[in-house]
């Protein structure tokens, strides 16, 4: 356990209409459970709320989909778009959170571009980096620059706080 400083970014943007982007594999999508309950509060009060897409990934659906009841119940109210990957299906190719945003890497991008916020909680180990590979490659097929140009743009959203990642490493 430890105090993360206020300065971390891990919150929602001051303003409910910016959209988000949460990745939050496993255990990682603990406080985006928080988000979408402050969203549902907000949109009570009246609030227009942005666009919000969570990816959530396991290994098997019947073993491991934490919140699953939580989550679906999310999306049906309309706080949500909920994507799912999993990794462990009997017959089927293992999929991943990345896998997905690879498949919306043209609406992720967009919205990027017009101020989303991005947020990844989770294995820092694996999943981060290829979450941010997915992105950069995402970008550079998009805007025809070189890796490193769309590596420093990942950066700069970073520098900014548009780009909030909470990870550690697994053993």
């Amino acid at each position: 356990m430890f105090v993360r400083s206020p300065e971390s970014g891990f919150e929602l943007p001051e303003d409910p209409a910016t959209p988000i982007i949460m990745v939050g594999p496993g255990t990682g999508v603990a406080p985006f459970r928080g988000f979408i309950q402050a969203r549902r509060s907000l949109r009570g009060e009246g609030k227009k709320l942005g666009a919000a897409h969570l990816y959530f990934g396991c290994r098997n659906p019947e073993q491991d989909y934490i919140y699953r009841e939580e989550l679906e119940q999310a999306t049906e109210e309309g706080l949500v778009s909920l994507r799912t990957a999993f990794s462990r299906l009997d017959g089927t190719p293992k999929c991943y959170v990345q896998h997905l945003m690879k498949e919306d890497a043209e609406e992720l991008l967009s919205l990027l571009e017009t101020g989303a916020r991005l947020y990844i909680c989770g294995d820092g180990s694996q999943m981060a980096p290829d979450v941010e590979r997915t992105l950069v490659n995402a970008y550079q097929d998009k805007h025809g620059v070189t890796e490193n140009e769309s590596g420093a743009w990942l950066t700069r959203l970073e520098s900014t706080g548009q780009y909030v990642k909470d990870v550690w490493a697994t053993a």
